[in-house]
């Protein structure tokens, strides 16, 4: 037997399912939990409305009681409640998840009391199909809705023995307990296909932001990183396009563009194939040299472009850009049997306001600099807000300062 298929590692993978969903996925949880909590106030008080007086034609004898009449506004109220009080909990998902339970707990208490002091001495018939309904309504980390219609469950054991005769209680335990196990099967089912709802909503994404042949990011999805580390949501990824998002206080970035030296030569003298397989190489070499935090992106043909947040110290950037040029010209010279090299551009903004139209620009220049003089090698840059009094260019083997 595989390790992956021992119990313990389904039940570890099944955890790390679940933490990703919850992680990943909060605000859809959140909303959706509202949203069905709303439904469930909403549901329980024209179930109220309409049953009561359908209840008194099918047994006359039967008399709502005060507690009975008083569901319906009480259900109304928490729907009213989680209204005003959804736009505040939406971005807060664990006050929000909390605010649910706190909701699902006074339904509850209100069906458990009907159930019981309230029954006459009947077998109640509301908690089971209420609690089961709640429990799929709601989900949360640790099956928290569970424990509490856990609890809900208990205590109408405890008030139908207090309130009825014992073979009505007796079976009142057993329904009760018959739909709680109920409720845990409905429950895993429900967030079973949440999570293959989730995973699929994440397949299709990973499809959406990345390149097919490298699995590096695509340009679609650099927009996405720039517009949330750029303050303002201006920034764009596309040259030439204007920005007015200015880069967060107090956080430097480094961004860099990398090219393929006689990329075509590649493609002429070796075949596509070859290519393709230089070009997945160049991704690999670019995955591992950088942060999982960094935005690493095919920006187009022969064309790389890495997005670095906090990486402003020179001799870090250049021993990273450094690495990639001495991989890239000795595993890919392996690969196609011929010489291969590439060229970088590498500017950092280390303080102050910087767009990430301006800063793609002077990555860009400082690539096609090496490019026009001398390939395989690569320009730093520091970014000022006025025209740089001096700039440093440096190759794999050294630079220079340039007045």
């Amino acid at each position: 037997m595989r390790s992956t298929d021992t119990p313990r590692a389904r039940l570890a993978a099944l955890a790390a399912r679940r933490r990703a969903f919850y992680t990943a996925d909060w605000e859809r949880v959140t909303e959706r939990n509202l949203r069905n909590v709303k439904a469930a106030c909403v549901i329980a008080a024209m179930i109220s409305l309409w049953f009561t007086p359908i209840a008194r034609l099918v047994a006359p004898s039967w008399q709502p009681t005060v507690a009975h009449m008083a569901l319906a506004p009480v259900a109304l109220v928490l729907a009213l409640c989680v209204v005003f009080a959804g736009k505040q909990l939406a971005s807060r998902p664990r006050a929000a998840a909390a605010f649910c339970l706190a909701v699902e707990a006074v339904l509850l208490a209100c069906v458990v009391l009907l159930d019981t002091v309230f029954s006459g001495g009947r077998p109640g018939i509301l908690t089971q199909p209420v609690g089961i309904g709640l429990g799929v309504l709601i989900v949360t980390p640790w099956g928290l809705p569970l424990w509490v219609l856990g609890a809900a469950d208990a205590a109408f054991i405890a008030l139908s023995v207090t309130a009825k005769v014992p073979d009505i209680a007796a079976a009142d335990a057993f329904s009760v307990c018959v739909g709680y196990v109920v409720a845990i099967a409905v429950a895993e089912l429900a967030l079973a296909l949440r999570l293959q709802d989730f995973e699929a909503r994440e397949r299709y994404r990973e499809l959406s932001e990345r390149d097919a042949l490298t699995g590096l990011l695509n340009r679609g999805a650099l927009a996405t990183f720039t517009s949330r580390l750029f303050a303002g949501a201006g920034g764009s990824a596309a040259r030439g396009a204007g920005s007015s998002a200015t880069l967060a206080p107090a956080q430097g970035v480094c961004v860099m563009m990398l090219d393929l030296d006689d990329f075509k030569q590649v493609n002429d003298q070796r075949g596509h194939d070859a290519g393709d397989d230089l070009l997945r190489l160049m991704g690999d070499i670019l995955r591992t040299s950088f942060r999982t935090s960094d935005a690493v992106v095919r920006y187009g043909g022969d064309e790389f472009m890495v997005v670095a947040p906090g990486l402003t110290d020179e001799h870090v950037a250049s021993a990273k850009v450094e690495h990639v040029c001495a991989e890239l010209r000795e595993r890919g010279s392996r690969l196609v049997d011929m010489r291969v090299s590439c060229s970088a551009g590498v500017v950092v903004a280390p303080q102050g306001a910087a767009s990430f139209e301006e800063l793609l620009r002077e990555a860009d220049q400082a690539l096609y600099e090496v490019k026009g003089s001398s390939k395989g090698g690569y320009a730093y840059r520091v970014h000022a807000p006025h025209p740089p009094q001096a700039e440093r260019r440096g190759n794999h083997g050294g630079g220079e300062r340039i007045a």
